[in-house]
């Protein structure tokens, strides 16, 4: 299949409205939004899409009610960006990360056994 290309302002638009509540389609898109397009974002996109969809009334509800709101809250939050040095039998790997708890997320479903990590670098 083709990919497509949609500029920020468009890919901003999609994702404003996939905001939680939504049928599963949108939400399937919003958690690719979390876990795949983040890194495929600049930092500057991924600051300009945080501060766009914040200033979204239905964000703010969604994130105290729906869990994928809050895990994007999570994931794009500037202030909560941190990387993260991991050794697994003598491999040494750096994620981007985001902190949930005590927990180092490098997706909403995988985060970093405490055990593994080396360093921590908040971004």
């Amino acid at each position: 299949m083709k990919k497509f290309k949609i500029d920020f302002i468009e890919f901003a638009f999609l994702v404003e409205a996939c905001i939680p509540p939504k049928p599963i389609a949108r939400a399937m898109f919003w958690q690719e939004v979390i876990d795949k397009y983040y890194y495929e974002m600049t930092k500057k996109e991924r600051n300009r899409l945080y501060e766009w969809i914040s200033k979204n009334p239905k964000f703010e509800e969604a994130k105290k009610k729906e869990f994928d709101a809050y895990q994007f809250d999570l994931r794009f939050d500037p202030d909560n960006q941190y990387e993260v040095e991991a050794e697994y039998e003598g491999k040494k790997e750096k994620y981007l990360c985001f902190k949930d708890g005590n927990k180092y997320h490098i997706t909403r479903n995988t985060s970093i056994l405490e055990d593994r990590i080396t360093k921590i670098t908040k971004l």
